[in-house]
């Protein structure tokens, strides 16, 4: 490369990262639309004409949802969609999106970075409740987005390996020597948290212990876990996710794995958290998208684990059929969740997922 084209793209480089800081700066700095209303938000959604978004759900769980918001906004023309996966690609969309590159208007911010996309500006309050008539129970308390999902606890269990008399009714039945070595355990232990909603933090961490005793095969996510009780490698998953359980044995009539809510409580997470990103071009139909599902949308999904506090949801309607103790995440504890799992995982000696 010659000394003249060094310089050009020398200076290109210098321009680029001072876009991204300028960007980022400017992000941060932004404050919550003011005079926004249903109507600003449609005319602005209709000059727009597009939407591109992202959440944990795979892209079919979602086809229908997107089908019907088209419908009810016909000048919509495009939806995009795409699923998140993983840290890494969290990490790649932070860093664009400081550089004002958006690749997703509206992203399913995970508990433990609501705090640092707060930070960079990517976050602001929208009036859910008084502009889409959204449950409140679905909104975050500063209003930065709404919580679309709920992800119960339960156990999983293989239904041709396990005998009757031998599947899990309590929570205490996970660490039965009868599991022993037998037992799939997540090294994200996010569901661990959950049930401290019913049974307290001092139970949760001695039940940590007991399950421990029991030669758990760690793992990395709750699809690794059903996989191999489906395979009958390992009898149960404790605690396991209803969404990933519901994921796959909504799809096959013969698929050999269980599911029980255990006696007691049933406790549960929010889950996609939906938040329109400031600075996004598209941040008129983000918003229109984001409140349409909180309000009427949401009751196109049927995951295993979209909210129960909608009256129109598949799973709202299970858990009032059940006439069950239901208790949920305060927003308190979303906030406080990396700090009770590592608790959780002191008791476990941090362990690694198995390859």
């Amino acid at each position: 490369m010659g000394v003249k084209n060094s310089l050009v793209a020398g200076v290109v480089a210098f321009a680029f990262v001072l876009l991204a800081s300028v960007s980022g700066s400017l992000v941060s700095a932004a404050q919550a639309p003011k005079g926004m209303t249903l109507e600003s938000i449609i005319q602005g959604a209709k000059r727009e004409g597009r939407i591109s978004w992202e959440t944990s759900l795979e892209d079919h769980q979602v086809a229908e949802l997107n089908k019907a918001f088209q419908k009810e906004y016909p000048f919509i023309k495009k939806v995009e969609y795409s699923r998140l996966r993983g840290g890494e690609q969290t990490e790649r969309a932070v860093t664009e999106m400081q550089a004002g590159i958006f690749r997703f208007s509206v992203k399913n911010v995970q508990d433990e970075i609501i705090s640092r996309f707060r930070e960079l500006g990517f976050l602001v309050p929208i009036d859910w409740q008084g502009l889409f008539g959204v449950d409140p129970r679905m909104v975050h308390p500063d209003r930065i987005g709404v919580a679309v999902g709920n992800n119960p606890a339960g156990i999983a269990y293989n239904k041709n390996k396990v005998p009757k008399d031998r599947i899990p009714k309590r929570w205490e039945d996970c660490y039965d020597p009868y599991f022993k070595g037998k037992l799939a355990g997540d090294v994200r232990p996010i569901h661990m948290v959950s049930l401290t909603l019913g049974y307290g933090e001092e139970w949760v961490l001695d039940f940590a212990k007991k399950l421990l005793a029991n030669n758990p095969r760690w793992m990395r996510g709750q699809t690794a876990a059903n996989l191999l009780v489906a395979s009958g490698e390992l009898l149960i998953s404790c605690p396991a996710s209803h969404g990933a359980h519901y994921r796959q044995a909504s799809v096959k009539p013969d698929y050999p794995v269980g599911w029980v809510f255990p006696e007691g409580p049933i406790v549960s997470q929010h889950s996609n958290l939906l938040s329109p990103m400031k600075g996004a071009p598209n941040f008129n139909a983000a918003v229109l998208l984001t409140g349409w599902i909180a309000s009427k949308g949401v009751a196109h999904l049927d995951t295993g684990r979209e909210s129960i506090f909608h009256p129109g949801t598949k799973l709202g309607a299970e858990f009032k059929r059940m006439n069950r103790e239901i208790k949920v995440w305060s927003w308190d504890m979303v906030a406080q969740a990396e700090q009770r799992m590592q608790k959780v995982l002191k008791v476990w000696g941090f362990p690694r997922p198995s390859k």
